[in-house]
């Protein structure tokens, strides 16, 4: 009765809710790469203001333009024009210069660099665990789903950066989250069974110890007769220590 009880199932609501919290923290975690598409490119309040102020431009441009009739053949307007002039030949060069600054479709390196360096950090670091999980003694599966996962979303976010268009179409952001959620959560599943499976062989040597103090010993009279009322005794405090701690 005693070793049964060694073995018995003390799963309690709060333990349930423990491993459906793994799963839960697993799924944001991943599909938080992804988050920002879920979100609109910009606000209505913005889209409003935008509006606003093209009207705006429109409207101070036809003001503009009657100013710059009234004033043709003027001294005002001839130094107008030398400074538009001017200013058009600068903007010229401006854009010579940025077009020359883009790197890889980024505004320039330091831009590109930060997109790259995360995405980059976390190849290396799945292609790493992938390798080692690859070849332990023990190869979890688990942990095999768990980075090539990671090792998915870093070779989409390495096409993302490097590919020609301008951006990818937002469903294949959905889609990615997606498959990146239902992998995720059959990595933790994996891994929470391969660590119950653990518990459950180690629980069958406690087991098999207790059998061998408890009852082997006394059997095979390994205990000498004047010291089995104290080795009994002591026998219960053991396990009802291993009781009360489990």
């Amino acid at each position: 009765m005693v070793l049964e009880a060694l073995g018995r199932d003390k799963t309690t609501p709060t333990r349930k809710n423990n491993k459906i919290y793994p799963y839960i923290l697993a799924v944001v975690c991943t599909t938080a790469f992804f988050s920002f598409e879920y979100a609109p490119d910009k606000t209505k309040e913005y889209l409003k203001a935008k509006q606003n102020h093209t009207e705006a431009k429109k409207k101070r441009t036809k003001a503009l333009n009657k100013v710059k009739e009234y004033t043709k053949g003027t001294a005002v307007y001839e130094a107008y024009l030398i400074e538009k002039n001017k200013t058009d030949r600068l903007w010229s060069k401006l854009n010579i210069v940025k077009k020359e600054d883009v790197f890889f479709g980024f505004t320039n390196v330091q831009q590109f660099l930060n997109e790259f360096g995360w995405v980059l950090g976390l190849f290396m670091y799945s292609l790493f665990n992938l390798f080692r999980s690859y070849t332990a003694n023990n190869k979890e599966k688990g942990y095999i789903f768990l980075h090539t996962i990671i090792l998915a979303i870093s070779c989409f976010f390495l096409f993302w950066i490097f590919q020609p268009y301008q951006d990818i179409a937002k469903v294949y952001y959905y889609l990615m989250s997606i498959a990146c959620g239902i992998t995720i959560s059959y990595s933790v599943y994996l891994m929470s069974a391969y660590k119950f499976s653990d518990i459950g062989k180690l629980q069958n040597i406690i087991k098999g110890l207790f059998d061998f103090i408890l009852v082997d010993s006394k059997e095979k009279d390994f205990v000498k007769e004047e010291k089995k009322k104290y080795y009994e005794e002591k026998s219960i405090e053991i396990v009802k220590n291993a009781l009360d701690n489990e």
